[in-house]
């Protein structure tokens, strides 16, 4: 009991201790400082099982690295040479996999939009009306199909009983990940995605809608970060943080 009781105290001075550590380096360390602020709204537990749902280029996970040390971190991510390029930067690097498909509601192919802005590339038709929101051309370049993955189906592949980081970044194709993959998503702690509050994407849910949906299985919001605001000033998207408190809303 005693030896408990002490853990507990010396468990905040820890804390306070890695977070005086973490902000000295970002006095110094250029690359760790932007990582520190783009993902300071995450909660600060200990991440071993990740995946990175939509990496692109591999942004979100070199951040993510300078911050943490999974034992296992997957990437997937839809366009095929994308794959192949982080396929070949992460080579050699222990408990990194990448996982070239769309993660979405079914197992299968799908046809994928291949935008003229690449990283607005969507399982999702593009509203029009993202080019003057934004002010540069986001029109639909081509059309491939690509393999499609559900959530239990990738954990299951990855042998993942856990995930305790779900990073989404699918332009809109979170719905279909969040809706089939209802099943493991006890099994998540803690979700940071894109989120929309004006439809960006035909069929997209907007924040309100994956807030109810998620705060009904038992994750909270507690963070936004990354605000976007439309050249006319209109809030259009933002990353948001979601944490499991283990109790489902009735």
């Amino acid at each position: 009991m005693q030896s408990r009781l002490a853990e507990t105290h010396s468990k905040p001075k820890r804390d306070f201790v890695t977070r005086a550590g973490q902000q000295l380096r970002s006095l110094f360390d250029k690359q760790y400082r932007r990582a520190f602020r783009n993902l300071r709204h995450l909660p600060r537990l200990e991440y071993r099982f990740v995946i990175d749902g939509g990496a692109n280029r591999g942004a979100f996970t070199d951040a993510f690295l300078q911050l943490h040390r999974p034992e296992r971190l997957v990437l997937v991510e839809a366009l095929p040479d994308l794959a192949e390029r982080l396929r070949a930067r992460y080579s050699g690097k222990p408990g990194l996999s990448v996982v070239s498909a769309a993660l979405s509601d079914k197992n299968g192919e799908a046809q994928f939009q291949i935008n003229r802005s690449e990283a607005s590339s969507s399982l999702l038709p593009i509203d029009p009306r993202n080019t003057a929101w934004f002010g540069r051309d986001l029109t639909v370049a081509q059309t491939i199909r690509v393999p499609t993955m559900t959530l239990p189906a990738l954990m299951e592949e990855q042998r993942l009983e856990t995930v305790d980081l779900l990073k989404l970044d699918l332009q809109g194709a979170e719905r279909f990940v969040l809706s089939g993959g209802e099943a493991v998503l006890e099994r998540v702690r803690v979700i940071y995605t894109e989120v929309f509050f004006e439809q960006l994407y035909d069929g997209a849910w907007l924040f309100s809608e994956m807030n109810e949906f998620l705060a009904a299985r038992g994750l909270k919001l507690c963070g936004l970060s990354n605000i976007v605001h439309a050249r006319d000033g209109d809030l259009v998207q933002a990353n948001a943080t979601f944490r499991r408190t283990g109790t489902r809303r009735k």
